[in-house]
């Protein structure tokens, strides 16, 4: 396995990266009956007798009423667009949502780029990030001359969507009073000129840096270096008045959508300067920050200096004093396969062509331009509430990266067990142990076989888990009768995901359904008021918020959906498991270090329960 391989198409091809996109299928609208089935199906892990005989009615009454009506219109518009929830997605799930990004919303990853010969040493303060910014603007240039291989299944047989590359890079979620929207200021050459500057934030000032050379061709690790020595000498030998701007972009987005408006207002400089940054390939942030281990990695690639974080930018890098390095990505504009596409492309890049040759001085000198806004007493009040308020927020969000390493694919493919589905349970069962109940799991299920696909959600819980995690609790079950019941449960698991993959799911049709509603005066049907919805998981409560990364040591994270629920990210090698937990400090419910502590001894249980099973069998 190569970059060739993966992502580069072949010199000749008559292929182009986005040229499947408008062929891609239409995003299925399930019959209402058969997601109305579903949902009641779901529903019986979290129910009494009574409670879902309730619940029962209410489908019913449901079904047979307003629903049917909402099904016609939703009907009518899906046959006259191709994706009938793509709009409303982007809306209602992101950007009507007033937090603040950071922490909350944004994607995480740790870099780990010391499996790949770049050391984590502080001489790298500024070569890590310089290697990365080339790396990344060849990966860029891939997108805008659309030789990037278009993504397809193991087997070839599905070609994925390419479209959210178009915001990987030059896009900006822009903040509103009641809305935010995404502004995308990428363009192929085919369609046009595209802005090709970095921008590099270090101790809250803001600094624009050209990302390509006169030919068009990106710059060497060697000429970012010598515009990295620049900035950090200008940063670190003067004291200035107007850092911290950025800071304003992780406040509530009303809040930040006022400022932001006040700062246009000020003066046509602003205006002109907060396109440049706006509209930049992407962010590249210096942060005097020193991660001890992993989880610290993890911590501060989320938070850190949160002075230098300009959050409404769809990508950015983060590269630490002791030479760490991590990034974010702003989840409204793409999801985290991309994520993880891009930072294995750099890494693999980095493993290919090894580290620079820092000894080749640079060929392009450029000193880097200092974006300076004009503030006035108003803005400046503002920066200094939000240095105090980020500083509140920074442990807000608590995360832990974890590496077991006892056992990893190969042993659950060797007892024919699917891995995504195997840690789907053991994650289930580990909730169970430490809270006593079962917790309403969302999965993400990529969907981007269809037209501007994004993602579905599997409902992991379901009564075959119930059933295995109630039996896991009986000392009279036998361990054959405990191993039967655990692939039973992953392999409905499997069944679950392969149907919401298929446009099966529950949750996308449900919020159709009620943005039909919203968007027609129609008042909520009883439906989404319905306890057992949100018990379930409806309406964004999943207590498990979960996704498998792959297969690679690429992991990445976002918070928890809910208060009270965890975060858990996985990605399963053949011998061990990478994962990272988040949870809400505030919270008295949950503790992601208590939780990652049963999640290793579940896993050494399921482990030890198939080994005895396996004994049992052969007797």
């Amino acid at each position: 396995m190569n970059r060739e391989s993966i992502y580069f198409l072949p010199e000749g091809s008559t292929e182009s990266t986005f040229c499947y996109d408008e062929d891609r299928p239409r995003l299925p609208l399930p019959k209402l009956d058969h997601t109305l089935k579903r949902y009641l199906e779901s529903l019986k892990p979290f129910g009494s007798a009574e409670e879902l005989e309730n619940s029962k009615k209410i489908i019913e009454t449901f079904r047979k009423g307003v629903g049917a009506k909402l099904q016609a219109i939703l009907e009518a518009k899906a046959a006259k667009e191709k994706n009938w929830v793509d709009k409303w997605w982007e809306d209602y799930a992101y950007c009507t949502l007033r937090m603040p990004l950071i922490p909350y919303c944004v994607m995480v990853q740790p870099l780990l780029l010391n499996t790949v010969g770049l050391e984590t040493v502080p001489e790298n303060f500024l070569k890590g990030p310089a290697t990365c910014m080339h790396h990344n603007m060849v990966f860029w240039k891939l997108l805008r001359t659309e030789r990037l291989r278009p993504i397809a299944s193991v087997d070839k047989k599905t070609v994925f969507s390419a479209e959210q590359y178009r915001r990987l890079y030059n896009t900006v979620r822009t903040p509103g009073l009641e809305m935010d929207k995404v502004e995308c200021h990428f363009r192929t050459e085919r369609e046009g000129p595209c802005p090709s500057h970095i921008i590099v934030l270090y101790g809250g000032r803001i600094f624009k840096v050209p990302g390509l050379d006169g030919n068009g061709d990106p710059l060497s690790p060697q000429d970012f270096l010598f515009s990295l020595q620049q900035i950090q000498l200008k940063v670190e030998g003067e004291s200035v008045q107007h850092a911290g701007l950025p800071v304003l972009t992780n406040d509530d987005r009303t809040t930040w959508a006022k400022n932001r408006q006040h700062l246009v207002e000020l003066s046509s400089r602003n205006r002109e300067l907060l396109l440049e940054v706006e509209s930049a390939v992407a962010l590249m942030i210096l942060d005097t920050h020193s991660p001890q281990d992993l989880s610290d990695l993890a911590q501060l690639a989320l938070t850190g200096d949160v002075r230098s974080k300009w959050a409404d930018k769809s990508c950015g890098t983060i590269a630490f004093q002791n030479g760490q390095m991590g990034c974010y990505g702003e989840h409204c504009c793409y999801d985290g396969s991309i994520s993880i596409s891009i930072s294995l492309y750099v890494m693999m890049s980095i493993a290919e062509e090894g580290v620079p040759d820092w000894s080749v001085p640079a060929k392009n000198l450029h000193f880097p331009e200092e974006l300076v806004f004009d503030l006035d007493d108003t803005l400046r009040e503002e920066i200094v509430r939000m240095e105090k308020v980020s500083d509140e927020m920074k442990n807000s969000v608590i995360v832990s990266m974890d590496q077991f390493q006892d056992y990893g694919k190969a042993f659950m493919k060797q007892h024919k067990i699917h891995p995504d589905a195997y840690v789907q349970t053991a994650l289930l069962l580990t909730y169970y142990r430490l809270h006593g109940t079962f917790a309403p799991t969302y999965e993400t299920a990529m969907m981007r076989q269809y037209y501007k696909g994004r993602t579905e959600t599997c409902r992991s819980c379901s009564i075959e888990t119930v059933n295995f995690i109630e039996a896991m609790q009986d000392s009279n079950q036998s361990s054959a009768s405990k191993a039967k019941l655990f692939k039973l449960a992953a392999n409905r698991q499997m069944e679950l995901m392969n149907e919401a993959r298929r446009g099966n799911g529950i949750d996308r049709h449900l919020f159709g359904l009620w943005c039909v509603a919203f968007d027609n005066g129609i008042p909520t049907p009883e439906l989404y008021d319905d306890p057992l919805y949100s018990k379930s998981g409806g309406g964004g409560n999943f207590i498990l918020s979960t996704s498998t990364l792959g297969y690679t040591i690429n992991c990445g994270f976002v918070a928890p959906m809910c208060m009270d629920g965890y975060g858990c990210f996985y990605t399963m090698l053949e011998d061990s498991i990478w994962a990272i937990f988040s949870a809400y400090r505030e919270s008295t419910v949950t503790s992601g270090h208590k939780f990652q502590q049963t999640f290793h001894q579940v896993m050494l249980d399921l482990k030890s329960l198939l080994e005895q099973s396996e004994g049992h069998n052969k007797l």
